[in-house]
């Protein structure tokens, strides 16, 4: 008996071992894609004209949205959506409709943008080749409109890294097992405005 016991032991203080050895190793790894995060995580403007016009009139249309909610007691239906559009329309000085994500483009067209090539590229030549390839972060087209090609032209990107965060204890229940560890996933979002107009 005392045999089984000292191997549990043993087996206990390995494991233990390997756990905080792993989590220390991870812990460098997170603290250098924090600091990229710090640095490099935020929005990357390519037409800051048309970026404050959108961000004047999203505001707009919130200020609208809350009015709307104050002074009614009922949802906010389609019609009240089409009115909104016909007084703070979505449209840059450019003539062209703006769109807020690519979501908000594909519900509309039922397809994705085509994203206008070499944006991106930008951005990882602003963050650097080295620090790209070493924790490459997500890139996303925010704010964009739809040129006369039908190509997405980017006016903001949002760049943001993530980073895995392991817990060792006793996790799960009986529908989906247990299990000694258990991963979650935390993102480095920052509030940095980066320039990159031509």
């Amino acid at each position: 008996m005392k045999f089984v016991a000292i191997i549990l032991l043993l087996l206990t203080s390995i494991f233990l071992i390997a756990c905080s050895a792993n989590q220390a190793s991870n812990n460098i790894n997170n603290s250098e894609i924090k600091e990229l995060g710090k640095k490099y995580g935020g929005v990357y403007i390519f037409n800051k004209k048309f970026y404050e016009e959108i961000e004047k009139r999203e505001k707009e249309r919130s200020l609208y949205m809350k009015d709307f909610f104050k002074n009614n007691k009922r949802n906010f239906k389609r019609d009240d959506l089409a009115i909104m559009d016909k007084k703070l329309p979505q449209i840059l000085s450019n003539g062209k409709p703006y769109y807020t994500d690519k979501g908000d483009y594909s519900r509309k067209f039922k397809k994705q943008p085509k994203i206008a090539q070499g944006y991106s590229n930008r951005v990882k030549e602003f963050i650097g080749q080295e620090n790209f390839n070493k924790y490459p972060p997500s890139i996303n087209t925010e704010y964009f409109y739809i040129n006369d090609n039908d190509e997405a032209i980017p006016i903001t990107m949002g760049v943001s890294y993530s980073y895995k965060v392991t817990n060792y204890g006793l996790y799960g229940d009986e529908g989906r097992g247990f299990r000694l560890k258990d991963t979650e996933t935390r993102y480095v979002i920052d509030n940095n405005k980066f320039y990159l107009e031509k």
